[in-house]
């Protein structure tokens, strides 16, 4: 019997926090994710962390959910980024090229940190 997906809500500073838990499959809570991120949006918030150290399995069709989240959040002015993916996660990412599509971090206050605008000089 599969989890379902589980996903917690969080802020640090203007930084919108998501923590995943259990299987991001396709059917498997997914609806739910992405229904969650366009709420964030609508509600302006544009600074996405998805934090899966949690997440124990991923299929294609929750790589297919990171990569339409992604694209759902940059075409609004915002930005998602990954935060500390489990050896698993890592892995697809690694094998479908994504870890080059994605900004990932393994720590949440480099993570957070990459939010901030850039220095001007």
């Amino acid at each position: 019997m599969r989890a379902a997906l589980g996903i917690q809500e969080r802020h640090v500073g203007p930084v919108t926090i998501l923590e995943l838990s259990d299987w991001l499959v396709a059917g498997g809570g997914d609806d739910r994710y992405k229904e969650h991120v366009a709420t964030l949006v609508r509600a302006g918030h544009l600074n996405l962390l998805v934090g899966m150290a949690n997440v124990t399995y991923v299929d294609s069709g929750g790589v297919g959910v990171l990569v339409g989240t992604l694209l759902h959040v940059s075409r609004r002015g915002g930005r998602l980024k990954l935060l500390a993916p489990s050896a698993r996660v890592a892995r697809v990412l690694e094998i479908t090229g994504l870890h080059r599509v994605f900004e990932v971090f393994e720590h949440e206050e480099d993570a957070v940190a990459s939010f901030e605008p850039m220095a001007s000089h």
